[in-house]
């Protein structure tokens, strides 16, 4: 179960706001927040907990979609039991450098002088 402990900006006169708001997100828990008045900024940490990776986004975007956030920082993260369900045969995670193949061609291509723009000045 992938597990991600992060701090969360807030506007200094929504932070309580920001706060409760938190608490109505499934798999957000909060564990407190703090006005920081020489950063004119409310900070609050908080614990995202999810099955998947895929869960951990959603929570973070619906934390991002609430009024008065400024900025969500991870701060620690621990995914080893989702690793193991993977190894498992478990959980089919979706591959996020689908690219990786055709960057890779390309690289090679550019690294054997196959550059089409071979000569060109930037």
């Amino acid at each position: 179960m992938p597990i991600v402990s992060c701090v969360i900006t807030a506007e200094p006169e929504k932070g309580f706001q920001v706060e409760k708001a938190l608490l109505e997100i499934p798999g957000v828990e909060v564990y407190g927040g703090e006005l920081k008045e020489e950063d004119n900024a409310y900070y609050v940490i908080v614990v995202l907990d999810g099955e998947t990776y895929e869960e951990l986004e959603r929570m973070e975007k619906q934390i991002k979609e609430v009024d008065g956030v400024i900025q969500v920082a991870m701060i620690e993260a621990h995914f080893l039991d989702e690793f193991e369900k993977i190894e498992r045969g478990e959980i089919v995670p979706k591959n996020p450098f689908h690219g990786l193949k055709r960057a890779e061609k390309e690289a090679e291509r550019m690294w054997f002088g196959e550059d089409e723009n071979e000569g060109e000045e930037n």
